[in-house]
Parts: C-alpha cells; structure tokens; sequence
C-alpha cells in the first residue's frame, strides 16, 4: 500500500505542476495580449474625433489665412498659389493622380492624397530643411510638394519626409495646375 500512496502523491505533484507551467504560460502571452488590447481600446480615435478633426481641417483649408503666411515668409505667397486657395472646389480635392501628360505610366504619376492649409500652423510644423518653402499638397504619408514662396511661378517640389530628398516634380506652378487629374485607385499607389 505504501507504493501506491507514492503514486498518488506523484501524479498529484505532475498535476500540479501541469498546472502551474499552464498559469505560468498563460500568464506570459496573455498578459501582454491584454495590455496591447487594453492600449489599443484607449488609443483608437473615436468616430465623432475623426470627424470633428476632418471638418476643422476642411475648415482651414476654407478659411485661408495669408497674413499669418506673409509673416512667416516676409512676402506674400505668389499670386498663382493664392488663386489655389480660392478655388474651393479644387483645394477640397483629394485622393487623386497627376502627372505631365494624360498617358503617363503609374510609375511617372504624382499621388495627391490633400491640400494643406495656407494658414500659420502650416507653415509653423514645416519640415526640418524645408522652413523656407511653403507646402501646399501631401501624399498622405507625410511627403510634401512644396513651392518656394519667393518666386512669382515657382517649381513644384516633392520631399520625402524619411529620406529628405527633394524631387522635381514640375519648373512651373501653373503647368503643374493644368495637369490631367485623375481618381486613383488602391492598386495605383
């Protein structure tokens, strides 16, 4: 009979050491499981957030405020840019392609993802190197296309926030605006 308690006692110890690594394991995934839950549930922005974000921003890009720019830059912004701000239907267009002629391959096309505000926030969160240009269009993912403010038709330039190369994208202002736009699509860019 004292073999047989041994054996009790042995499974009972198995047992609770099963149940141990479990809680041990169970402790280790899912506790940085929920903390990862737990931080996305608290970080996610809510639906009114978004859009109450989305309208100040259609706001500003409205309600242009070229006094602020002027005295960032000491000069008023070029007269052809000041027009792009007064074209509402054309500032509040976004998510679209252009390029230089209408049948130019997706790799030679410019993605447009919005218009920036000419307003003192604008000009105030420029990137670091670009202070002296003025951007006015972003791809979305926090590229730039940018003008130098000190020319009356300045070139279109595209900075690459994680590189900081510059690219020409066009020699004239005017020109850029006259491209063919169009919609894009997901499998564009």
């Amino acid at each position: 009979m004292a073999g047989l308690g041994s054996f009790d006692e042995l499974r009972r110890d198995m047992t609770d050491n099963i149940l141990t690594v479990l809680i041990l394991l169970g402790l280790l995934l899912g506790v940085p499981v929920a903390l990862l839950v737990f931080r996305d549930r608290f970080q996610r922005l809510s639906k009114k957030k978004i859009e109450d974000d989305s309208r100040r921003f259609t706001e500003r890009l409205r309600h242009f405020d070229f006094a602020a720019v002027e005295r960032h830059f000491g000069r008023p912004l070029p007269s052809c840019v000041q027009a792009l701000n007064a074209n509402h239907e054309e500032l509040l267009r976004g998510d679209f392609e252009t390029a230089a002629t209408r049948d130019a391959t997706p790799a030679s096309r410019w993605y447009m993802a919005f218009y920036q505000p000419a307003d003192g926030p604008s000009v105030k969160d420029a990137a670091p190197g670009m202070e002296k240009y003025f951007a006015f269009a972003d791809d979305g993912c926090g590229n730039g296309y940018w003008i130098d403010p000190t020319e009356e038709d300045p070139a279109v330039l595209f900075h690459d926030h994680e590189t900081g190369e510059v690219s020409l994208v066009c020699r004239h202002f005017t020109k850029f605006m006259r491209w063919p736009r169009w919609e894009a699509t997901d499998a564009d860019h």
